[in-house]
C-alpha cells in the first residue's frame, strides 16, 4: 500500500463518519490487505482528523483484550484505535444518537499515564505499572458503522479505529496500587435493568498486560505511550447495542460508577 493509497482510504473512512453512512468495503484500489496496513490507514486518518476538524488525540483503546470478545468478533489477538479529545466526555453525558450509526457501550478499565513508557518490546505488567498515575472506570462508545463488521475485514477495522467512537471517564484514582486489579468486578446497568459482569483478570489475565501488549506495539509501529495519555485496557463485559435512545450505567467495584445517555 502506498502513501497516496493509505491517504485515499483514509477519506474515505473519515466522509463516512462524518455523513453518519454505513461503512462498506473499501475499493481495492485502496483496501488495506493486511494489519500493517490497516495501522498505516489508521495513522492517516488520525492525521486527517487533527488537520481537518483540529482534534487531537487524547488516548487510546485497545479491543479484543478478553475471551468474551474475542469470541464476539472472532478475533484472536489485540487490536489498537486512538480516541480523540473531541470525543472524550465526563461521566453523565448526553449523546445524540443519531450522531452514530449504531452506538454501543462497553465497560473498561482506563489507565492514566504519568510518563513515558520507554520504546522497546518485552514490556510486562509491572513494568508498566511503573509510569501510571491514576486507575478510572470508563465507558467506551463505540459504533457498528459498517454494513456487516463480521465480513468488512480485520484490517479496515483497524483502519477506523476498531468501532471507536469516543469515551466517557469516570473519576481518577491515584490510589489505585491498594486495589487488586485482576480481581475487580464490573459491568452495565442498561436502562435501570442489571446486565451481565465481569473481572478484570478477564483481561488478558491481568489488567496491565494489555498496557504492556499496547506499548511493545507503539514501539513496532514507530509510535510511543506518553505522559498524559489515557489507555482503555478493554472491555470485561460484551458490548451492550443501543439500537434505540437509553442508558449505560456502568460500576467496577473499587474504581467508581460512570454513565452515558443516548439520547
Amino acid at each position: 500500500m502506498t502513501p497516496e493509497e493509505a491517504k485515499a482510504a483514509a477519506q474515505m473512512i473519515a466522509e463516512a463518519r462524518w455523513a453518519t453512512t454505513p461503512l462498506n468495503s473499501l475499493p481495492e484500489t485502496c483496501h488495506p490487505a493486511t494489519v500493517e496496513e490497516g495501522y498505516r490507514v489508521q495513522a492517516e486518518l488520525h492525521a486527517l482528523q487533527e488537520k481537518t476538524t483540529m482534534a487531537r488525540r487524547a488516548g487510546y483503546k485497545i479491543g479484543c483484550t478478553t475471551q468474551v470478545m474475542q469470541d464476539y468478533l472472532g478475533i484472536d489477538h489485540p487490536c489498537a484505535g486512538g480516541i480523540m479529545d473531541s470525543d472524550t466526555h465526563n461521566s453523565g453525558a448526553t449523546l445524540d444518537h443519531t450522531d452514530f450509526v449504531r452506538p454501543g457501550v462497553e465497560c473498561e478499565i482506563v489507565a492514566c499515564l504519568a510518563s513515558d513508557i520507554p520504546i522497546g518490546t518485552g514490556h510486562m505488567p509491572n513494568d508498566v505499572a511503573n509510569h501510571i498515575d491514576a486507575m478510572m472506570i470508563g465507558i467506551e462508545i463505540v459504533d457498528d458503522r459498517y454494513t456487516d463488521f463480521r465480513t468488512i475485514g480485520l484490517p479496515t477495522l483497524i483502519a477506523d479505529d476498531f468501532f471507536n467512537a469516543g469515551c466517557i471517564l469516570g473519576t481518577p484514582l491515584k490510589s489505585w496500587r491498594a486495589l487488586d486489579l485482576p480481581a475487580l468486578e464490573g459491568g452495565f446497568n442498561i436502562n435501570d435493568e442489571a446486565c451481565t459482569f465481569g473481572h478484570g483478570a478477564d483481561i488478558m489475565g491481568h489488567p496491565l498486560a494489555a498496557l504492556a501488549w499496547l506499548a511493545d506495539h507503539m514501539t513496532m509501529t514507530g509510535g510511543q505511550l506518553k505522559a498524559g495519555d489515557f489507555v482503555m485496557l478493554g472491555s470485561i463485559v460484551k458490548t451492550h447495542w443501543f439500537d434505540e435512545p437509553g442508558k449505560a450505567v456502568a460500576e467496577i467495584k473499587g474504581l467508581g460508577v460512570v454513565s452515558v445517555i443516548f439520547a
